[in-house]
């Protein structure tokens, strides 16, 4: 029986045989973390971009009834979607913290198909960024993006969902090939070690399909498994690039890592998780 691979996998197979000869590890196991960990998801794929996300400002007085808003009315027709199949997966987020230099909110959409990515402009129509009435006198859209997620993994185990810290991080490049090539060598190694060492649960990587313009090019979603994990972040990244520093593509990615990206505000967010459905009497 012949098997059959995409191009892009092709490519992929040849980085990590150039990889494989720098470094003292087995290949059957790097081989293996790399099937795991960075196998080509939306960004190889034909067709456009199957995730959507949304971001929200509101003014601090309305951050509570916002916030009330999204775990009820925004959630539920969400939960709607994703049990029609028009979603495959979604997340609510957050900002726990008043900020002026990023978002209160962020809708994350994680489409079926690209059918169903097209289903969301007969929404926009009724619902502008998906917000009804009520919801668009409490907050006002600032942007939505197109987006790939271009890299994913999650742990083993990733702890309970409720507990999760999301930690985002939104980022500039200049070349959409040399940014791709750091990615596989210099950060998905270091995210690896971060799961290894249990405080990092799972990590979504998007690239924004239309960026021109943009305020990023890439935006990186990080699950911590708790606050006490997220507290150990810095410790970490330490921890794990000594590791790494012997690695000679890693190290070099890393030397020239400052040409390659820029780096814009942080945020820190929880998941806002549906209210119950009262029962009508």
């Amino acid at each position: 029986m012949t098997t059959k691979c995409s191009p892009q996998l092709l490519m992929r197979c040849i980085r990590l045989d150039r990889l494989l000869r720098h470094v003292a590890v087995p290949c059957h196991l790097l081989l293996l973390s790399a099937v795991m960990f960075t196998l080509p998801t939306a960004a190889q794929e034909t067709g456009g971009p199957k995730q959507i996300l949304i971001t929200f400002r509101c003014a601090a007085a309305d951050r509570p009834a916002f916030r009330a808003y999204l775990q009820d009315e925004e959630s539920h027709m969400l939960e709607k979607l994703k049990a029609e199949g028009v979603l495959k997966s979604y997340h609510l987020l957050f900002n726990p913290f008043v900020t002026t230099g990023t978002w209160d909110a962020m809708t994350v959409l994680n489409f079926s198909t690209y059918a169903a990515t097209q289903s969301w402009k007969d929404i926009e129509q009724k619902y502008p960024a998906g917000l009804t009435a009520a919801g668009l006198k409490l907050a006002k859209p600032i942007q939505t993006y197109s987006a790939d997620l271009a890299w994913e993994g999650v742990a083993s185990d990733p702890g309970p969902d409720d507990k999760h810290v999301f930690y985002i991080i939104p980022y500039s490049y200049n070349s959409l090939d040399q940014y791709k090539s750091y990615v596989d060598g210099y950060v998905i190694p270091q995210l690896r070690g971060w799961m290894k060492e249990g405080v990092l649960s799972r990590y979504s990587l998007y690239l924004n399909r239309y960026g021109t313009g943009d305020p990023w090019d890439a935006l990186f979603i990080y699950e911590y498994r708790d606050l006490e994990n997220f507290g150990k972040r810095e410790e970490t990244v330490t921890k794990v690039r000594a590791t790494l520093r012997d690695d000679p593509t890693w190290k070099h990615l890393s030397d020239i890592k400052a040409t390659l990206r820029t780096e814009s505000e942080n945020t820190i967010a929880e998941e806002l998780k549906p209210t119950p459905i009262k029962k009508r009497k």
